[in-house]
């Protein structure tokens, strides 16, 4: 493998989410999160349980660590290059997961700290963005390196040096504490492993995982450093863990605001060209066409009479772009997708959608029920949100 390799291994028009994962000194790209079988790797798992998301996986050589610790390499440098390939996949303009396994942990925070020191805007971008990192087995103090290279067959005694008293690892870690300090949305979570390795080794210990962030309470799981991060299935705590702390960043993202950048919605979407009459027959919901199209259609009007560049098309957009994006989180994707019930779609209408949008404000205007609904009709028509389960 050459030093970095950056791979996308999912992707949603509607993404609502970016996740990466970095695996660790023993892994690559795949086989660190591969369980097994025909449908053993576990991230298309995620990535169908949550909802519209990105996902891709930052893959290395261990040479990068062992000239790092030589002192061969610039880890900042290397750390830039991968901020340049995130920035050409548009990483930094939806909320940002870092799932990571072992010293994976290390090149993501590493990755987080050129970030928030970058001068460029779009690298800069990449820890602004980042709502959640999540830790299986990370040292992040210099006790347990030594422990990692012994337990993974062929790596470097070089790395070993990361361990010694450099302070390598804990300036970056303080590094690290203090990007959580002042960054109020970011939730750091820990897992460890409970058990040896093959060698009869604990490779990372509780004390060792902890990075001492408020909240990110490390929490221990009977596997040990190579298996903590290939769940046996969907309801391993690992994964229910990750799946759920996901979950949450998204709906802090949606109620903070921290959503895709607006959409044209002026203009039809491309991703589904059926009218607003067809969305509803497929939909079985053609009796509500008459009252939809005339919401929709004076929604339309009052959205074209605010002009292109003003404060109430802002707020219009606003309210335009919360509509879509709690909508997929809270009905589409929860709800439509599985088969609810007509009751249980409408609750979650109501409950995540209409009431908590028409208490909210928008710059200056505070949009009636009427019109949050009108809203969400108008998206309709417009093609950036469907009713019907995907054929």
């Amino acid at each position: 493998m050459g030093e970095t390799v950056f791979k996308k291994i999912h992707s949603a028009t509607d993404a609502l989410i970016d996740i990466v994962f970095v695996h660790g000194l023993s892994g690559d790209a795949h086989s660190t999160w591969d369980c097994g079988g025909d449908d053993g790797f576990w991230p298309h798992w995620l990535t169908k349980d949550i909802g519209p998301c990105n996902a891709y996986c930052l893959g290395y050589g261990a040479a990068v660590f062992e000239k790092w610790a030589k002192k061969e390499m610039d880890m900042f440098e290397r750390a830039d290059n991968v901020l340049e390939q995130f920035s050409g996949e548009g990483l930094g303009k939806r909320p940002l997961v870092f799932i990571t396994h072992s010293l994976g942990g290390i090149l993501a925070k590493m990755i987080l700290r050129a970030s928030k020191d970058a001068d460029d805007e779009d690298w800069a971008a990449v820890s602004t963005a980042t709502k959640l990192v999540i830790f299986l087995s990370t040292p992040h103090i210099g006790a347990s390196i030594a422990n990692i290279v012994d337990a993974v067959p062929g790596a470097s005694k070089h790395i070993k040096l990361l361990g010694n008293e450099t302070g390598m690892l804990e300036d970056l870690n303080k590094a690290y504490r203090k990007f959580c300090a002042a960054n109020d949305d970011h939730v750091t979570k820990v897992y460890y492993e409970k058990h040896t390795t093959y060698k009869a080794v604990l490779v990372v210990s509780r004390e060792s995982a902890d990075p001492g962030i408020p909240g990110a309470n490390p929490v221990a799981v009977d596997r040990d450093h190579i298996s903590i991060c290939k769940p046996k299935d969907r309801d391993d705590v690992v994964y229910r863990g990750i799946k759920r702390h996901i979950e949450k960043a998204q709906n802090t993202a949606t109620a903070s605001n921290g959503m895709m950048p607006f959409s044209v919605y002026s203009e039809k979407s491309e991703r589904d060209r059926r009218d607003l009459l067809q969305k509803l027959i497929d939909a079985d919901r053609e009796a509500e066409y008459d009252y939809a199209n005339d919401a929709q259609n004076k929604f339309a009007r009052g959205y074209a009479k605010t002009g292109l560049f003003t404060a109430a098309k802002e707020d219009h957009d606003a309210l335009l772009a919360e509509i879509e994006t709690r909508f997929v989180t809270h009905v589409f994707h929860p709800h439509i997708c599985k088969d609810a019930p007509e009751e249980a779609v409408r609750t979650a209408l109501q409950d995540n959608v209409l009431d908590p949008l028409t208490a909210k404000g928008f710059g200056e205007t505070k949009f009636p029920a009427s019109a949050v609904l009108s809203g969400l009709y108008f998206l309709t028509e417009q093609c950036h949100i469907r009713w019907d389960k995907p054929s």
